[in-house]
């Protein structure tokens, strides 16, 4: 047996009322991309007959597809400054050493026809 080492990155995310989301990803794309899914609001129906917001400031960030590592970042300490009693958020990498099986461990022949 050989060991070898991976990474996991785990997304902590809660606001001291429901249950803190915990999700673990492959990469830390994928865990800041989670990070910025989970920040972004759900989309509400919007009432034909009233007019959207124009200008002014918006109420939080809310981070879209493709935003970098520093402004997921940006958005997820705004969000935590509303009550920075109670929300949190957290990426963390991780290794792994995991035991990976050994495979033929005899010499390979190669035959030719």
């Amino acid at each position: 047996m050989t060991y070898d080492a991976v990474s996991a990155y785990t997304v902590l995310l809660g606001d001291g009322v429901g249950p803190t989301t915990v999700s673990v990803h492959g990469s830390a794309v994928d865990a800041w991309a989670a990070l910025g899914a989970a920040l972004a609001p759900q989309p509400a129906p919007r009432r034909r007959w009233l007019p959207g917001p124009r200008g002014g400031a918006p109420v939080a960030v809310v981070p879209r597809d493709g935003l970098s590592q520093d402004e997921v970042h940006e958005a997820a300490e705004s969000w935590r400054q509303v009550d920075p009693g109670r929300r949190f958020w957290q990426v963390t990498a991780h290794r792994l050493q995991v035991t990976v099986p050994a495979i033929n461990t005899g010499p390979i022949v190669s035959r030719s026809a």
